[in-house]
């Protein structure tokens, strides 16, 4: 897989799906970035930095593993980030603990 055209369809989709031109959507990220930096990213010729990864991230609510094409789970909702939040805090013993939980209840036991 071309990771960068990759991201580049990616965010190109999602600025599509957001109504968005390419200056609207730059000028929402919290960082400075370019309209032309963005036209190189989405035709897979820019190589995106971790920076501009995280910051399209923060801004659209999206996993970067969405992105980056390593989770097709493009959005998590409030309750989920709750949840991975609390879930971090824990410690590994007690993480096992929920996710037997859970995969218990998916089984119906």
């Amino acid at each position: 897989m071309d990771i960068k055209k990759h991201i580049g369809d990616r965010i190109y989709d999602l600025r599509i799906e957001k109504e968005l031109t390419q200056q609207e959507f730059v000028n929402r990220l919290n960082i400075t970035y370019s309209r032309t930096n963005l036209s190189g990213v989405e035709n897979g010729l820019i190589n995106p930095s971790a920076e501009f990864i995280y910051s399209v991230c923060k801004t659209y609510n999206l996993s970067a593993d969405w992105l980056l094409g390593l989770d097709e789970s493009k959005h998590l909702t409030g309750k989920e980030k709750i949840l991975l939040n609390a879930f971090k805090k824990l410690s590994p013993t007690l993480q096992q603990n929920i996710l037997d939980l859970i995969n218990n209840f998916v089984k119906g036991k």
